[in-house]
């Protein structure tokens, strides 16, 4: 017999195992996963969308404009 599918179950271990959308973690984290980004990307425009889709577009400078 099939093992019964508890997908409710399944879905509170990725809760556990993933911060939720809105959680940025922890700052070693976060510029890890960007520059694992950029190495990827096609070009500046391209590493700014998946940055941003991702959430780890870091918010504009104003002082270094």
């Amino acid at each position: 017999m099939a093992a019964a599918i508890r997908p409710n179950r399944e879905l509170q271990t990725m809760g556990e195992l993933f911060a939720p959308p809105g959680a940025p973690g922890p700052p070693e984290v976060r510029a890890r996963a960007r520059r694992a980004v950029a190495s990827r990307a096609r070009d500046a425009e391209d590493c700014r969308l998946l940055l941003d889709a991702l959430g780890l577009l870091e918010p504009a400078d104003p002082a270094g404009e």
